[in-house]
């Protein structure tokens, strides 16, 4: 197959890099290795539940995502969860700053699902080859699953490596003419991991009243979040029948345990933890589950929005890497390797992202 862009990876930065180049009349193709969009936009089903197991909500932060949650809501995809978290110190519980935090009734998921429509994905390929060739890029494929053995290579004028810095650099550091200067702000960056556990209760195991949905718990060794996920559904959208709450860990306790082959004692260790916070009953979940992401906060970033590398095709690499670890980067990031890629091929007039979230929903 022969496109003019290929986009690798089809999480919010990948989804916006597309979307405005797609709409200016490029052939676009979206290369993910998942079986789903969305990239942490995740959500999970557990015993016929859903609950989210990425990004926990969306607040108004940030001129980009303001926008992008008003058109969201307009869609019907979000909707306000509470208007006030907590924070649990060493004084104990406490409320936090003022903010709505808005969340998708079906799953975080939902955005993507909502983004994605009209967009060619192709889903369960890992890129493992990238080679200048007379006219372009030839991407070699893996398959991941069973079920997705071909195609295994495209050919793309131009691609945009919408993943996280560490898995980009080894696509690009055999290419011809890179050197270590052209490939330090990639190796440079480096990501926190996360541990996120999902622990679902019978109805009757948790108390009547909690006084909380969404809790932080800054400086903690052990945990960084704890949500009743289960809350976050409504009459038309309910989550489930039996309480579901998430606990992320700290990024110290996810380098410790990222690669157990036993998630037994770090998931009894997180029940634990949380536990001593809020009450005993969080230690006994009837059904668990434990999800890893290796790459799931940018520690050291890189400074602007994307990187564009000297290469004799258009290559340009972005994400949430790309100025900070918040949602709004990834929003930026996304639009501005489209702006690149957009420059370096026919410089067609691109659409804001005002103008691609206020068109009709397909």
């Amino acid at each position: 197959m022969r496109v003019d862009v290929a986009v690798v990876g089809a999480g919010l930065a990948g989804l916006m890099a597309a979307l405005p180049l797609q709409a200016a009349g490029y052939s676009v193709l979206l290369l993910e290795k998942s079986r789903g969009l969305g990239g942490r936009l995740a959500s999970y089903r557990l015993n016929g539940s859903r609950c989210d197991r990425g990004v926990r909500y969306l607040t108004e932060e940030g001129r980009l995502l303001s926008g992008f949650v008003r058109s969201l809501r307009q869609r019907g995809v979000l909707e306000p969860w509470i208007e006030q978290g907590h924070i649990y110190t060493a004084e104990g519980l406490r409320l936090d700053s003022p903010r709505t935090h808005y969340v998708a009734p079906e799953g975080m998921s939902q955005i993507a699902k909502e983004l994605g429509q009209g967009l060619t994905v192709w889903y369960s390929r890992r890129v493992q080859t990238l080679a200048p060739e007379s006219e372009g890029w030839h991407l070699g494929l893996e398959a991941v699953v069973e079920g997705s053995e071909v195609p295994l290579e495209v050919k793309a004028q131009a691609v945009i490596l919408a993943i996280p810095a560490p898995q980009a650099l080894p696509i690009v550091e055999t290419l011809p003419g890179m050197t270590q200067e052209i490939l330090t702000p990639l190796a440079s960056v480096s990501y926190d991991p996360c541990l996120t556990l999902l622990a679902q209760y019978p109805q009757n195991g948790v108390p009547a009243e909690i006084p909380w949905c969404s809790l932080e718990f800054p400086g903690d060794r052990d945990l960084s979040w704890l949500g009743l996920d289960s809350s976050k559904g409504t009459s038309s959208a309910p989550r489930g029948d039996r309480p579901l709450v998430v606990i992320n860990s700290s990024p110290e306790l996810a380098r410790s345990h990222i690669d157990d082959e036993d998630v037994t004692p770090v998931i009894e260790h997180l029940l634990n933890q949380g536990a001593a916070h809020v009450g005993d009953w969080l230690n006994t979940p009837e059904t668990t589950h434990l999800h890893r992401w290796r790459y799931a906060f940018p520690r050291q970033t890189w400074s602007q929005d994307s990187l564009v590398l000297p290469t004799p095709f258009p290559l340009i690499c972005c994400g949430d890497w790309c100025g900070s670890h918040q949602v709004e980067t990834a929003l930026r990031s996304g639009l501005a390797a489209a702006s690149a890629t957009n420059a370096q091929l026919q410089q067609h007039p691109l659409p804001t992202l005002s103008q691609l979230m206020n068109s009709p929903p397909k």
